[in-house]
């Protein structure tokens, strides 16, 4: 569904260059973002703009950590984030490689694993899809790495 100027509720976006300002500049978009939301009386519940948080917040660091080689100082990323009145969207570009990896998989532990021996690593796009009700990933002819994530909101009663 495309969205018309009438039911987009608040759009805000930055770009970072470098992995030391990308999450930075992320949290600091976000904040500005339910802020806004809190004035227009759309802010999500707590609980789920933690999991928005979290999921948005794997997903840019994939995309700081592992698009660019190691020695890559800078990291191009540009951030959107969309309020509509049923979902948040967000959209991250990055001109890194593509990414090779089926991102509909997960690889969540089993119930039974001892927590103390998890990787530390490993889990930011489960987190994600667990989290979203849509995580998508498309390479642009361009070159760009663009994943688009949504989010819907509770309906109130």
């Amino acid at each position: 569904m495309l969205a018309t100027p009438r039911s987009l509720l608040i759009e805000a976006q930055v770009a970072t260059q470098t992995m030391a300002e990308g999450l930075d500049a992320m949290h600091h978009l976000l904040a500005r973002f339910w802020e806004d939301a809190a004035h227009i009386d759309c802010l999500p519940s707590e609980t789920w703009r933690h999991l928005f948080t979290t999921a948005l917040a794997e997903v840019v660091a994939n995309g700081l950590r592992h698009a660019y080689a190691p020695e890559t100082p800078e990291r191009p990323l540009r951030l959107r984030l969309r309020l509509f009145p049923d979902r948040v969207e967000a959209l991250l570009i990055d001109q890194g490689e593509p990414y090779r990896s089926a991102p509909c998989t997960t690889n969540l532990p089993e119930d039974d694993v001892d927590i103390a021996n998890l990787p530390e690593s490993g889990y930011g796009l489960s987190i994600a899809y667990a989290s979203l009700d849509v995580v998508r990933y498309h390479r642009t002819r361009g070159g760009y790495n663009c994943w688009k994530l949504v989010k819907k909101l509770q309906q109130q009663r």
